[in-house]
């Protein structure tokens, strides 16, 4: 038999996932109605609001690991979460909807080439520093830009 304990750890952690699961579908609802309000398609907004939205508690530990001297346990944080988020939700995304591969989308797979190599050659060259890492920024605003959103 389950102790008290275990059974209300796993009330909580069925409460928390229900919470996600429905703001997750608040957010998706309310970037069609953004894209609507942009003129814009709904993949196009979710390809730059998307990223800010999860990546949010990332970027917090990377400024405060930034502040210590900390650059590559920052770049680390952010770059393995990215890494996750971009392989189980995009391919599932792909597998189950229709992909139209047009020109939003080969500027976005560009500009984050772009970004990775800038930031491999940092890294290889032992030259990354906060104000460094803070440029790769301007690449997001670069491909917003480009899109004619910016």
């Amino acid at each position: 038999m389950h102790s008290p304990r275990w059974f209300g750890r796993s009330c909580k952690t069925g409460a928390a996932l229900a919470v996600i699961f429905i703001a997750s579908r608040i957010f998706v609802s309310q970037l069609d109605a953004i894209g609507l309000w942009f003129g814009a398609s709904p993949q196009l907004v979710a390809l730059l609001l998307t990223p800010i939205a999860t990546e949010m508690p990332e970027t917090v530990n990377a400024i405060i690991w930034v502040r210590q001297g900390r650059e590559i346990m920052a770049l680390a944080n952010i770059s393995g979460a990215m890494m996750i988020q971009a392989t189980i939700p995009a391919a599932c995304g792909l597998f189950g909807t229709p992909w139209l591969f047009d020109h939003s989308l080969v500027l976005a797979g560009a500009v984050t080439a772009l970004a990775v190599l800038a930031l491999f050659i940092l890294c290889r060259g032992g030259r990354i520093t906060g104000r460094r890492l803070s440029w790769a920024s301007l690449l997001y605003l670069l491909f917003a830009g480009a899109l004619g959103l910016g």
